[in-house]
């Protein structure tokens, strides 16, 4: 799977979705993840969803859909999806995933929130979920946070991403394989976590992959750590596909 934010307006880092999806398509990936920051999906885009839908389709590519939202205010989580829904069946995403992002000060549940979220998903027919944070940031960071927030709500996935991940909480990150979506896949120099980087420039261990049966996103770039926005060039997504094939196969990058 392929994980780049194209068309954004305000970064333009990378081609029109079309040339985006036929080199995601060529390369051999079978879906491509969309992240959006708030601002309507066509905006942000480039594009009216419709024919995005369209492209998607062509192509035979697999539309995901990550939010990244600020939840400052009780019902954010709702008021996100709901938002996007339109946008939502236009483009036919079917994996769709929260990111909450934030202060720990301010008067948010993510319990209450996403409990309240699931039923407006379900009902469209989405595989919902949310995903958590890396050490250091303030809302859902590890796996205590993490376990709470799926016990108390039973209809929610969850989207593992393997470079927030210390090494010591893995295998009860794994444990919670039943309730993945998706994997969120890029390497980082443990213990630090969230580089992003190209994988084998950091020391993860991928082997652990191998018996995860969702999606895998190479979600790679764009981040300081990373040196920033043009990191996931296509020759740094090609290499680390090859690399997690690698990994899949023979146990290692």
């Amino acid at each position: 799977m392929l994980g780049r934010f194209f068309g954004r307006r305000s970064g333009g880092n990378w081609r029109p979705p079309a040339d985006e999806l036929r080199f995601a398509k060529a390369a051999g990936f079978d879906s491509l993840q969309i992240m959006n920051r708030g601002e309507p999906l066509a905006e942000q885009l480039g594009i009216e969803p419709a024919e995005l839908g369209e492209l998607f389709a062509e192509t035979g590519l697999e539309p995901v859909l990550e939010l990244l939202v600020f939840p400052q205010e009780p019902g954010a989580l709702v008021a996100a999806l709901r938002a996007n829904l339109p946008a939502v069946r236009q483009i036919g995403f079917t994996r769709v995933h929260i990111h909450p992002a934030g202060a720990p000060d301010w008067p948010i549940d993510l319990v209450s929130e996403y409990a309240a979220t699931v039923p407006l998903a379900q009902e469209a027919g989405l595989l919902f979920a949310a995903e958590h944070n890396a050490p250091g940031h303030r809302l859902l960071v590890g796996i205590d946070e993490v376990e709470r927030l799926v016990d108390a709500v039973p209809g929610l996935g969850l989207v593992w991403d393997i470079n927030h991940t210390r090494a010591d909480e893995v295998e009860r990150f794994l444990a919670l394989r039943e309730r993945f979506t998706l994997v969120h896949v890029s390497d980082t120099p443990l213990p630090e976590t969230n580089h992003h980087l190209p994988l084998g420039r950091g020391n993860v261990d991928f082997s652990v992959l191998r018996d995860v049966d969702v999606p895998l996103v190479l979600e790679i770039g764009g981040l300081p750590h990373s040196g920033g926005p043009g990191l996931d060039t296509d020759d740094a997504l090609l290499n680390s596909l090859a690399a997690l094939r690698d990994a899949a196969a023979n146990g290692g990058v």
